[in-house]
């Protein structure tokens, strides 16, 4: 599969245990991938004066199909149903399937698809174009 890059981001607002919410994006990803992904965090002021980090993680090379496969294997059956009956809508017009995942729950270790805010984002990027990408994320959603 022509998986490029895989790039997470995720805002931790000041009202939020920064830790926890490193916490959570470590259980996405296998300890040993992000061991060798580029990361950074960046503050931003806010709308209202407030702190607003943004924490991003970027995996490239080999270790995205690992990583991606990892993410997709943890998702629950229905999930992955609800994935596979939305990735037109899922994947933009260079292949990118975007993905969004319950801040709260990843930080208990479940991941959850989570469509409303508060969320780790997650973008997978694609070789190929979008149709040849849909085909792809289907098969390993196990729907091809």
């Amino acid at each position: 599969m022509p998986v490029r890059t895989l790039h997470i981001r995720v805002y931790i607002h000041a009202t939020e245990d920064e830790d926890k919410v490193i916490r959570a994006v470590r259980n996405i990803i296998p300890a040993d991938i992000l061991e060798e992904a580029d990361k950074s965090i960046e503050t931003y002021q806010g709308h209202y004066g407030n702190p607003i980090k943004v924490l991003r993680i970027t995996i490239s090379g080999g270790r995205v199909k690992d990583a991606l496969e990892s993410i997709l294997g943890r998702l629950s059956p229905a999930d992955k149903a609800s994935m596979r009956s939305s990735l037109d809508e899922r994947v933009d017009k260079t292949g990118t399937l975007h993905i969004r995942l319950s801040k709260q729950d990843a930080l208990q270790g479940r991941l959850i698809l989570y469509e409303a805010d508060d969320v780790i984002k997650v973008e997978i990027g694609f070789t190929g174009g979008r149709r040849k990408a849909i085909k792809s994320y289907e098969e390993m959603l196990g729907g091809g």
